[in-house]
């Protein structure tokens, strides 16, 4: 292994192989190594030795920060600043090299480090960057093209846009097939690991990107998906984020903002027993938000069918209802301007208009009759908005059409954009702390028809929100 390494460096005028090999062999600490710091210290050499710098940056940062100090500690540190630089990360390579002195100033890796470190800010003197790899995991077979390729095309467009303004921080695009398979979207998410890209976006599809999500938390790739709403996704992980927000996310949210923006503090919930358990899991939400922003929820009911809403005078009274300020609706996909009639029906044979405000979830974007729904002041939340006549995204269509030769359907070209510019700027930029810790800190992004916002987590906290007023639908921010 160390013959390989060697064989890697031999390039570098500043680093000879004679000087490495004592480096690799024995480390200043006397603590023993831990078995599974020695595997994974084998595989950063590996990966450094075939090329996969920002793969074996992340495995060498993992040896000398997830174990006490050890015998590999500081061998890792000098090449996990070897591996920043030859991935083009100056800064970080040369901050690396620092921190070994500051900390180790007795290890004979010092005079090393110094050389890395100088060859480091040189690259940072005349302004040297290498492309930053960024993966793009979509399905290309069968019916699930068209989709794929027009968040493809809005991904490609907002990498092309930042190059032509930042020519100095360039950014590749590194494509791999998932075959709408699970199976196969997590091999490609650990190939485009060991190809060197240091994020990825994609699948699209829940199913995909949770398996695509266990290859990047393996490999320590921050994978953004961009559509995906199953908590599964991205719960308990470290580098995985979701910039849809999960239907979780969604109903707490909406609690959120009725508790913070809209001042009320009494809530009812009526849900339906769907069978993707959509608007149960909403309903869960904006429950569990509630009671952590100390609200009360004076009724919490669970339809067991779509035309139960047609009846919901069976389940509940009227003074029951009117026992909270406010009630929240989370409509399930599917026949959902339907349950939204049948609902705003039900509410007015019970005389409820006037007397009781109804929120809402995205589904309630289509009501059949704004009017009626005004009278309630009915108020949701969507993920997706582009204003009308927005010259951005009326710029962003005739782009789309230069380069696809073709309309963009549906949102799917925005979001693909709108991910794509939010991340990039993170991708590209020289800084210490890993990309994944720099996502979920990032300011809000206003995108084309998003919003992105990770408020600290690992799915997006950002929605658009709106209220029924005058028989029309207004923003209110």
């Amino acid at each position: 292994m160390r013959s390989l390494v060697c064989a890697a460096l031999l390039g570098a005028a500043w680093c000879a192989c004679s000087a490495w090999a004592p480096a690799l062999a024995h480390v200043q600490e006397a603590a023993p190594v831990p078995e599974e710091a020695e595997r994974t210290f084998e595989d950063a050499l590996e990966a450094f030795g075939e090329g996969a710098y920002a793969l074996a940056a992340r495995l060498f940062e993992q040896v000398r920060t997830a174990y006490e100090r050890h015998d590999r500690t500081t061998a890792a540190l000098l090449m996990e600043a070897k591996a920043l630089y030859r991935d083009g990360r100056f800064e970080a390579a040369a901050e690396r090299a620092r921190l070994l002195a500051a900390e180790f100033p007795e290890s004979r890796y010092v005079e090393a480090a110094a050389q890395l470190r100088e060859r480091a800010e040189e690259g940072l003197a005349r302004n040297v960057a290498l492309p930053r790899n960024l993966g793009v995991l979509l399905p290309l077979d069968g019916d699930h093209a068209p989709l794929a390729q027009a968040l493809f095309t809005g991904v490609r467009m907002a990498v092309d846009e930042h190059n032509a303004q930042h020519p100095d921080r360039p950014v590749r695009m590194v494509f791999r097939n998932t075959g709408a398979d699970s199976a196969r979207a997590a091999e490609a998410a650990e190939e485009l690991a060991a190809l060197g890209a240091q994020a990825m976006i994609g699948p699209i599809y829940s199913g995909e990107a949770a398996a695509a999500a266990e290859a990047a938390e393996r490999t320590g790739v921050a994978l953004m998906a961009p559509l995906a709403t199953d908590e599964g996704v991205s719960g308990g992980k470290r580098y995985v984020f979701q910039a849809n927000p999960t239907l979780v996310m969604r109903g707490r949210l909406m609690a959120r903002f009725a508790a913070r923006s809209l001042r009320l503090n009494e809530f009812g919930v009526i849900g339906e027993r769907d069978r993707d358990r959509i608007s149960e899991r909403m309903a869960r939400g904006f429950l569990e938000e509630a009671a952590r922003e100390g609200q009360t929820v004076q009724y919490d009911t669970l339809l067991v069918s779509q035309t139960a809403w047609s009846r919901l005078s069976e389940t509940l009274s009227r003074s029951a209802i009117l026992g909270a300020s406010a009630v929240y609706l989370p409509i399930a996909s599917g026949e959902s301007v339907a349950r939204i009639h049948a609902a705003i029906t039900s509410f007015d044979r019970m005389r409820l208009a006037d007397e009781i405000r109804i929120l809402g979830n995205g589904a309630w974007r289509s009501v059949p009759d704004p009017a009626r729904a005004s009278r309630y002041a009915a108020t949701y939340a969507d993920d997706f908005h582009v204003e009308a006549g927005d010259p951005a995204a009326l710029a962003f269509r005739e782009r789309y059409r230069e380069l696809a030769g073709a309309e963009p359907e549906g949102r799917l070209a925005i979001v693909g954009y709108d991910t794509a510019r939010f991340l990039i700027p993170l991708l590209v930029e020289d800084a210490a702390a890993p990309l994944a810790d720099r996502i979920r800190e990032a300011p809000l992004r206003e995108g084309l028809g998003t919003r992105i916002h990770f408020d600290g987590g690992n799915v997006n906290a950002a929605m658009f929100w709106f209220r029924y007023q005058d028989g029309e639908a207004r923003r209110l921010r």
